[in-house]
């Protein structure tokens, strides 16, 4: 058995090996999870070429076995605040597993990975049964975060679910794209409340907030095609804001927000501002997104409060995920073993 693995340009790539990469990614989903809906050549493909923007400068490598793309490993070198991760992403067709694809896809990106400087590897976010985990688990890869994702069918929810009374003393205000130029410092100021949130032993970090890097995301997004939507909380008085929400859209998967963001400065919590901005931001996507059928959305398994908010607004738990991360030096060293 010898797997070809050569480096993949999204952009360049003839369409064959587009369809054989789609194919590839569809059946893996259709096994790792059979809870999603099938995914569809253009999202498969549209992931490639558009990667979420906070993920930073991407590469791509697959692997073909007797004809046949089997695999593929991704590699992102995140920017700012996680720039000392490597994030790695393999993944091997079904029928082609346990046969050491994966160990080779992930010893071909290894000498990229040593290059880039930095000195933990990420793995991807796995069940905790998975084969994925068995392996990696195997190549020294440790657990050091569990979060669960939570799924909104937006049109088999009751809308009475998103009905929720105003929080006293605060209004919410809502935007697409670009924060308004009057509310920009108090919004990265808000935005900055998730740093709190619990991520447990992970070497991630969530992006540090300032006016100029909420603009320069801004401008990332948009470069991206990117749909970004905004509900805040401002207080009255004030008219700072004390809470954000906020719920990506890629033009690849129209029909789907990802909530990239829910926060609430620590002085403001308590008041109901985590389901309001929800909720308002909910009613106006009914309204205004008619294409949108589900809201994703990831929160750390031992979040309760947060875990219970969705669960109010309609959200049900599709499946728990673990971060893996192993330090790149220990990799190299059992990647060399298994040689």
């Amino acid at each position: 058995m010898t797997l070809d693995i050569q480096p993949l340009d999204p952009e360049l790539a003839p369409e064959r090996q587009l369809v054989e990469y789609h194919a590839m990614r569809a059946a893996a989903v259709a096994v790792d999870f059979p809870e999603d809906p099938p995914l569809t050549y253009r999202a498969a493909i549209g992931r490639l070429r558009t990667p979420p923007v906070e993920e930073g400068p991407c590469r791509f490598w697959v692997g073909t076995l007797d004809g046949r793309l089997a695999g593929s490993v991704r590699l992102a070198l995140p920017e700012g605040t996680n720039d000392a991760i490597a994030h790695v992403e393999v993944h091997v067709h079904p029928e082609q597993r346990r046969r050491g694809l994966g160990t080779a896809l992930l010893r071909a990106v290894l000498p990229a990975v040593l290059a880039s400087g930095r000195p933990t590897v990420l793995g991807h976010p796995m069940k905790p049964d998975s084969a994925g985990a068995v392996w990696t688990a195997g190549l020294g890869f440790e657990v050091t975060h569990s979060m669960v994702m939570q799924v909104l069918d937006l049109a088999a929810t009751p809308a009475r679910r998103w009905e929720l009374p105003g929080p006293a003393g605060y209004r919410l205000a809502h935007w697409t794209g670009a924060a308004p130029d009057e509310l920009l410092d108090s919004y990265a100021v808000a935005r900055e409340a998730v740093q709190d949130a619990p991520l447990g032993r992970s070497s991630y970090r969530p992006i540090s907030w300032t006016p100029a890097r909420v603009r320069e995301n801004e401008r990332e997004l948009a470069d991206a095609g990117a749909e970004q939507r905004v509900a805040v909380a401002v207080e009255d008085g004030t008219d700072r804001i004390a809470g954000v929400h906020v719920v990506h859209f890629y033009p690849h998967r129209p029909e789907i927000g990802y909530v990239h963001d829910t926060s609430v400065l620590a002085e403001h919590r308590g008041h109901g501002l985590g389901a309001a901005m929800k909720a308002g931001l909910t009613r106006r996507l009914r309204a205004e997104r008619p294409d949108a059928e589900r809201i994703c959305t990831t929160t750390t398994t031992t979040n309760r409060w947060m875990i219970d908010i969705n669960h109010g607004l309609g959200y049900r738990t599709a499946r728990t995920m673990n971060w893996v991360e192993t330090p790149a030096e220990r990799l190299a060293e059992r990647l060399a073993e298994l040689t």
